[in-house]
């Protein structure tokens, strides 16, 4: 696997802010749909981004916020070639990684998904995630499955 991975720069971000809106389509509530709303969820302060790179070319992301409680907002990967080659778990674990060396503190990481996209929760569980309970996001009317990693 040759990708490179680095902290999100302003020149990239609506690059990133694209390959959200094409890659999580149809998962995103209405109000996180707005391009500059995603930007400013991925792209600030309070906000670490890493970015995977293949020949210079973003194959994928993983964004959150690290102040207080670590927390995984967004996971993409942009194509199914580096899917198969395990991008998404490879930034799983860099986010983890940079909680732990920035957060050193914190107790665990959280993460939230759509109950029904079984596909990221296995993924989040392979990868030392459990299931902490559940929700009902009235805003999307869906389930939402809570998950935690110890550090």
């Amino acid at each position: 696997m040759s990708f490179n991975f680095e902290q999100l720069q302003q020149k990239d971000a609506d690059a990133c802010v694209e390959a959200i809106l094409i890659t999580l389509k149809g998962q995103l509530a209405a109000m996180h749909e707005d391009k500059e709303t995603i930007k400013r969820m991925i792209y600030g302060p309070q906000v670490m981004t890493i970015v995977a790179k293949r020949q210079d070319r973003i194959k994928g992301l993983i964004s959150g916020t690290l102040p207080i409680q670590p927390r995984i907002m967004f996971l993409t990967v942009t194509d199914e070639q580096s899917a198969r080659e395990g991008l998404g778990a490879s930034l799983i674990d860099q986010f983890v990684q940079t909680a732990k060396k920035q957060q050193p503190k914190a107790p665990f990481v959280l993460h939230n998904e759509f109950a029904e996209n079984y596909n990221a929760i296995g993924l989040f569980s392979m990868k030392g995630f459990t299931i902490t309970g559940f929700i009902r996001d009235t805003i999307t009317n869906r389930d939402v499955v809570f998950m935690k990693k110890p550090l």
